[in-house]
């Protein structure tokens, strides 16, 4: 090897070890970074703050959510909350049991919806919850109303030659399926259950917004309104966003400046193999919708 060669090859294994070095480097500095966020995250949850949340997606029965909304409820460093809502809606039961978490904590403190792009069914259900409900003029909300769906493949399995025989000991049981139509009978069964929550629904916006028979009417009927039209109607109080949220609940406090800081649910699953393999909220929504074992009502805008 001539002395030019053996000059550079050093010169390569030098810097290949300046590479590692620096990328280690990178790296020890990359988590002393987040650690340091973290410790002022942990820092300013130890004195007074405005705690802030989010519902994002298709709503399901989330446990961890609604434990975090209890804990906000008895922390005496939380003074007000926040909760910001960009959800088309989704299980009846898990917005049931998020509202009533929410108003839980709205007879102790302060509390405020900010409504996104979407705040509609299920997602505007959660936010009465709050004392006030602040929206974009163009986010849409309201579809306040409930549905059913079930697939059926009945046409399918007969063109295929398939046939399905079902042994059952009421003509009610397991009535919606995949594989047989239901009975006229079985379809206004299954309507009263639809309506009675309808009812339960409208009620709750009836109460919590004080409508009118007019206005209630009017909002009753599953339609989406932008913000604009749901102010005049009384679905929302605020044209506006975090920060006329943040004036209200500082009012209503009686003090200023106080710091916003983020909560998050506490996920049992949570190393990087379990964010890739699990289900995600709309897979489940799916595989619900399609299980053969029941079926689940859903307030949700498609």
């Amino acid at each position: 090897m001539s002395l030019e060669a053996e000059v550079f090859e050093q010169a390569k294994k030098r810097a290949r070890r300046r590479g590692f070095f620096l990328a280690i480097a990178l790296v020890l500095i990359f988590l002393f970074i987040m650690l340091t966020l973290n410790s002022f995250i942990e820092y300013e949850k130890n004195g007074s703050h405005i705690a802030r949340i989010k519902v994002d997606g298709p709503i399901i029965d989330d446990i961890e959510l609604n434990r975090l909304i209890y804990d906000l409820s008895i922390n005496p460093n939380v003074k007000a909350l926040i909760v910001h809502i960009n959800s088309p809606g989704g299980s009846v039961v898990g917005a049931e049991s998020t509202y009533v978490a929410l108003s839980q904590l709205s007879k102790q403190k302060p509390s405020a919806s900010v409504l996104g792009e979407t705040a509609t069914s299920g997602g505007y259900l959660i936010a009465i919850a709050t004392d006030k409900i602040i929206s974009r003029s163009n986010t849409l909300t309201g579809s306040i109303g409930v549905i059913l769906q079930y697939p059926n493949l009945s046409k399918l399995l007969k063109k295929i030659g398939i046939d399905v025989n079902t042994l059952r000991s009421s003509d009610l049981k397991a009535s919606l399926n995949l594989f047989e139509r239901p009975t006229s009978y079985a379809l206004e069964e299954h309507k009263q259950i639809i309506n009675e929550t309808f009812l339960w629904f409208k009620g709750l916006v009836a109460e919590k917004r004080k409508l009118s028979n007019v206005n209630l009417e009017k909002i009753s009927k599953g339609g989406v309104f932008t913000g604009r039209r749901a102010k005049k109607l009384g679905l929302v109080d605020i044209i506006g966003g975090e920060r006329e949220a943040v004036e209200y609940l500082e009012e209503k406090l009686g003090v200023s400046g106080l710091p916003l800081v983020d909560w998050v649910p506490h996920k049992e699953s949570s190393s990087f193999f379990d964010l890739i393999f699990s289900e995600s909220d709309i897979s489940s929504l799916g595989k619900n919708f399609l299980s053969n074992s029941g079926f689940r009502l859903y307030s949700i805008l498609f």
